[in-house]
């Protein structure tokens, strides 16, 4: 039998020897987990229903051949997954999609951690900038989608317009009709309705770097640049993988201002994922291919985040 280790002596010249007690936290994070059971059966009960079961039904469907209100739907296996490998909509809209990933990295967290940059350190004009810059952010996709399609209108539209009064008149473009430009063209509309949020959280960012650091720098006569790579760029690292994670997914869900700009035109030139889900189960009533393709798109962005977490996590060791 081991001895138990002893440390110091008592009062009568005896070996103090330390026991060792087993912490009761197993037992008792049981029980406080049981009388917690009963308040936690509410939201259970509501993420089961709103969350789980769509998703049981989204995989059941599936395997069925599902059209509009008919209930008798038939178990067809894999001919759905068949069906969506061999449909080249598919492959141009998931193409679509990793551009539309792209745009929106590029154009939203770019412009959001300049102006952060830009504006971060302001001491009088701050919030001034900060609201300006964060109310796109407040008005809904649909709506940015009409004002943008206002905007880029070949005729009327504000950016033709400026380009004619400019003498640019050769700059003129269908920018909403020119299959090359019009997945950018959108893309900037969605970008300028989210880059105020990316902005706000990269500044909150820049407000928890150490300001010595800057002063340390400073004093070994580092340039602007080099404390932006040395300094502040490494200090967002974190705030920099929950910008990014959140750009991942909100451009995976991009729908609304495709489907008012263009619904997805000219000749599927700007059709993603999300609005071909959406044209084949409300438009063609094909809900099986459909269901394929919401499983096909939320393993994407499973699949997605979690890569590029690991990324992360790889270069911070």
């Amino acid at each position: 039998m081991t001895p138990l280790p002893t440390i110091g002596k008592d009062t009568d010249g005896h070996a103090a020897r330390v026991v060792h007690r087993r912490r009761p936290g197993g037992a008792a994070g049981q029980d406080r987990l049981l009388s917690a059971l009963p308040l936690m059966l509410p939201a259970l009960a509501v993420y089961a229903v709103f969350t789980l079961a769509p998703i049981a039904l989204t995989l059941w469907l599936s395997f069925t051949d599902s059209r509009g209100l008919n209930t008798s739907a038939s178990f067809v296996g894999l001919d759905n997954y068949r069906r969506a490998a061999f449909d080249p909509i598919v492959w141009q809209s998931l193409g679509h999609t990793f551009l539309w990933l792209l745009y929106h990295l590029v154009l939203a967290v770019g412009l959001g951690l300049g102006l952060a940059l830009a504006i971060g350190r302001l001491r009088r004009t701050h919030v001034f900038f900060r609201t300006a810059f964060f109310l796109p952010h407040l008005v809904s996709l649909a709506v940015v989608g009409v004002i943008w399609a206002n905007i880029y209108d070949p005729f009327y539209g504000l950016l033709n317009t400026g380009f004619e009064q400019m003498g640019l008149g050769n700059w003129t473009q269908g920018w909403l009709s020119d299959p090359l430009l019009v997945l950018f063209s959108v893309n900037v509309a969605s970008s300028w309705q989210g880059f105020g949020l990316y902005m706000l959280l990269f500044i909150a960012g820049l407000q928890n770097i150490d300001h010595s650091l800057y002063e340390a720098a400073d004093i070994d006569g580092a340039t602007a640049f080099q404390k932006l790579i040395y300094v502040t760029l490494p200090g967002l690292a974190e705030v920099m993988t929950f910008v990014v994670s959140l750009a991942l997914i909100n451009g995976l869900k991009g729908f609304a201002t495709v489907f008012v700009m263009t619904d997805g035109g000219p000749f599927y030139q700007s059709e993603l994922i999300t609005t071909y889900i959406y044209r084949l189960a409300f438009s063609a009533q094909d809900h099986g291919l459909a269901a394929v393709l919401c499983i096909l798109l939320s393993v994407l962005a499973i699949a997605i985040t979690i890569a590029f977490n690991r990324w992360r996590a790889r270069l911070a060791r």
